[in-house]
């Protein structure tokens, strides 16, 4: 039997204590088109660095058609016929786009770099091919119309095209493709799906996938592969990865007792606010916003409300403008369109310290607290609006009583607490402004799961003893819905769904929007 084109054996990459690849093994045959998905931080983009040798493994074998690839240095993986893109386009921003795809084929190039400074016959007629290849390539991806533009000046759309294009150029066996469908929309992304068998077929290329847009992985890959947590839980094809129990819960979170949420008395009393946001004026409504970042366009007519004390979730997959949306409310980014209104007042053209002043808080994703601040320090940073400082020492010491393990390292700096801490830490610290209303970004990421649980344990204590209304982004549905009122899907910067918790949790329609059900064809 004939050795896989590449081969990954029990790959294991650290940053210092925390393992980001954990024992991973999976191969990719010569002419498959082969998915690799999971949850935010699960390892994707970890295991792609490895394969390109940016980063040395830890431990494992990584093996192009046979050969070891783990002694080889960045620059000589192109050699092996492997070639990459990037999540965030890469190129050569003073460059055309036909100067950057003759500097994709520098492996190529049959000459030294002196020979190329003379007028040889063989060097021109070698720059004569290896233009030639740049423009067939362009020609396939639909940029020949852009030879000689800066890529600067391309549409966004273009410059994720330029970069396949440099990676194509260099006549690679396989291609790792980095979520090349990030910030397209719907018509790109059914093109880039056509594209993507183009390659498979006529380029005769093989592909290995790292893309959020479920719809699209489903729609184009053989085989898929799962990661969550730095392990390999699964593996099949788009079916059965999409009905995988571990899939499922890896994208969902955990299941939860419905019967126990469903008798909490504050949720039954708190039905009558919510029950579809029309008894009253909402705190917080956001009306048909739309948000860019350069070309890319995050938000597409979201338009929400957020009762006031409530607990409001965003759900969806990896990309779907979760974090974008409080961006937006917070004034970190600015809607090239729509409204967002903070009980009955225009914010979306505020600042975001004008924001917090009016009582809007924000925990960010990724916790983003000072590491070599104190806890007692970082918590104090937050009542940086306040004036009243009696009134300050009172809400340390409220937040101490939510997060009992802050006040036993009140003095101990913030980057040497644990994962679970530092994310307590940065809630605490959005409380300390004493807001009317709370954004909490992806509060479960990356923790353990009986972290995880406590985390939402005080996250429905302070809204029901404080009062606090509570807008959480999160990517484990079933923990947000558990303790939310009620709730909104998005998937590619859309409301694709929105009801009561107990309605979303019940509907199949939010598995279709992690796992896409439904796929680009």
């Amino acid at each position: 039997m004939a050795a896989a084109l590449l081969e990954i054996d029990d790959l294991t990459m650290r940053f210092g204590n925390l393992t980001a690849l954990d024992q991973v093994s999976m191969h990719v045959d010569e002419g498959e088109i082969v998915g690799l998905i999971g949850p935010n931080g699960s390892g994707k983009t970890t295991c792609f660095n490895c394969i390109s040798r940016l980063y040395d493994p830890a431990g494992g074998r990584i093996r192009v058609e046979g050969r070891d690839l783990l002694g080889e240095a960045s620059h000589r993986v192109i050699e092996h016929g492997l070639a990459r893109t990037f999540q965030n386009v890469v190129l050569f921003r003073t460059m055309t786009v036909l100067e950057n795809l003759l500097v994709g084929q520098h492996s190529q190039t049959p000459y030294m770099a002196l020979a190329g400074a003379l007028p040889l016959p063989f060097v021109r007629r070698a720059e004569h091919n290896l233009r030639r290849r740049a423009t067939d390539v362009a020609a396939m991806l639909g940029l020949e119309a852009y030879l000689n533009t800066l890529v600067t000046h391309l549409p966004y759309g273009a410059r994720k095209m330029t970069e396949l294009a440099r990676a194509l150029v260099s006549n690679p066996k396989l291609v790792l493709l980095d979520e090349p469908a990030a910030g397209l929309n719907p018509n790109e992304t059914e093109a880039l799906a056509q594209l993507i068998r183009r390659l498979r077929d006529e380029l005769k290329v093989t592909v290995l996938l790292v893309e959020h847009d479920m719809g699209l992985v489903m729609g184009v890959c053989e085989r898929i592969y799962v990661l969550d947590f730095g392990k390999r839980i699964a593996a099949g094809t788009p079916d059965q990865v999409q009905r995988d129990p571990a899939v499922i819960e890896a994208y969902l979170g955990e299941p939860v007792d419905v019967a126990e949420e469903q008798q909490r008395a504050h949720a039954r009393h708190r039905s009558t606010i919510v029950g579809g946001g029309q008894a009253a004026q909402p705190m917080l409504r956001l009306q048909q916003v739309e948000t860019h970042y350069g070309h890319v366009q995050a938000l597409r007519d979201v338009s929400l409300d957020v009762p006031a004390g409530s607990i409001v979730t965003l759900v969806g997959a990896n990309g779907a403008g979760k974090s974008t949306t409080l961006r937006a409310i917070s004034g970190l980014v600015q809607p090239t369109r729509g409204t967002i209104e903070f009980e009955g007042k225009r914010i979306d053209r505020l600042s975001p310290s004008q924001i917090v002043s009016l009582g809007v808080s924000q925990a960010p994703e990724g916790r983003q607290i000072l590491a070599t601040l104190t806890v007692a320090e970082n918590l104090k940073l937050g009542s940086y609006t306040r004036r009243d400082r009696k009134a300050v020492e009172e809400d340390l010491e409220r937040v101490f009583g939510y997060f009992p393990v802050l006040a036993q390292r009140r003095k101990q700096l913030g980057g040497t607490l644990s994962g679970g801490e530092q994310q307590m830490l940065a809630i605490a610290r959005a409380l300390m402004s004493r807001p009317r209303l709370l954004l909490l970004d992806e509060p479960s990421l990356g923790l353990a799961p009986l972290y995880v649980r406590e985390i939402f344990k005080i996250i429905e204590t302070i809204n029901r003893e404080s009062g606090t209304t509570i807008l959480l982004v999160e990517q484990n549905a079933n923990m947000a819905l558990s303790i939310a009122d009620f709730g909104y899907v998005l998937r590619n910067g859309r409301v694709v769904l929105s009801g009561t918790s107990e309605l979303l949790r019940n509907n199949e329609e939010v598995q279709r929007s992690y796992l896409g059900v439904g796929a680009v064809t």
